[in-house]
């Protein structure tokens, strides 16, 4: 028997002035099969907290039990009025509603998302899929969530420097062989300057070595093809220790990538970053 579900993501946002947010938990409840159910990550808190620039990691483990907390609460007004039900009557509206009160929007750095319907028969199996979908997933794409972060905050430099406008994503290369770059300076149909964006904080040093030799090669393919312009700028964000394996790996490809005549910058250093884009 297929049972009528409401399901709602649980996100994390501690910065509202950059509307960014991470997936870390699912709710879920099934009034007519008597379920209220929820998963909160409960490990990974590097990986959530490593979505977010110099986050502490002690404000989403604060976050994160004080929304337990409230999820315990009206989980068990929930599991109250189950009791007193025979699937139909106040107990079940109360029901509800005490899920549409969780979903209202809140002013918080952890909140749900709008509630979205699903058919399952099995209400706890289908919260564990949630889970796998929106939550585990998203951490798995924590490199490209990160780069994209660094992307917005070159745009905003660029904005804030009048830069924008001289800079388009595009390829770069030709139709043997090109790579995407989220910024380029085009003149006389030919890109003269390119920025890329390229996270290296990978908590396991054979990903960071891995993900950056990966853009290694791209930039030696392209030299070599005579494809590449001639000023490229990678705003790198790399790990926060500068001993141990990850940073050795980080070392390794930024030297790599300066061989290859690309000058590499942190990412944060609009300094760097505005005056590379400004130059003729």
């Amino acid at each position: 028997m297929k049972f009528v579900c409401r399901y709602a993501i649980v996100r994390f946002a501690p910065y509202a002035e950059t509307e960014e947010f991470a997936n870390v938990g699912v709710v879920l409840i099934c009034p007519h099969a008597k379920y209220f159910g929820y998963k909160l990550i409960d490990r990974s808190i590097a990986r959530v907290t490593a979505f977010f620039d110099e986050l502490d990691a002690n404000v989403f483990r604060n976050a994160r039990r004080d929304f337990g907390k409230e999820l315990e609460r009206i989980g068990g007004l929930i599991e109250r009025a189950f009791a007193g039900t025979n699937l139909q009557g106040p107990d079940l509206s109360f029901a509800s509603l005490a899920f549409d009160e969780l979903a209202k929007p809140r002013d918080s750095i952890m909140y749900v998302s709008e509630p979205r319907t699903i058919l399952t028969n099995d209400p706890a199996e289908q919260l564990a899929d949630l889970f796998d979908r929106y939550v585990a997933r998203t951490f798995a794409t924590a490199r490209t969530y990160q780069e994209r972060v660094i992307q917005k905050r070159i745009a905003a430099m660029l904005v804030s420097a009048d830069l924008k406008r001289l800079y388009k994503e595009q390829d770069i290369g030709d139709a043997n062989y090109h790579a995407r770059f989220p910024f380029v300076r085009v003149e006389d149909e030919e890109p003269v300057r390119a920025i890329k964006a390229l996270h290296l904080a990978h908590e396991d040093a054979s990903r960071l070595y891995d993900h950056g030799w990966e853009w290694v090669g791209r930039i030696r393919k392209l030299r070599r093809n005579n494809r590449l312009p001639g000023a490229v700028l990678f705003a790198v964000k790399g790990p926060e220790i500068n001993t141990g394996p990850r940073y050795a790996a980080f070392s390794e490809v930024k030297t790599e990538l300066e061989r290859s005549d690309v000058q590499v910058v942190d990412g944060a250093c609009e300094q760097e970053i505005v005056q590379f884009a400004r130059a003729a």
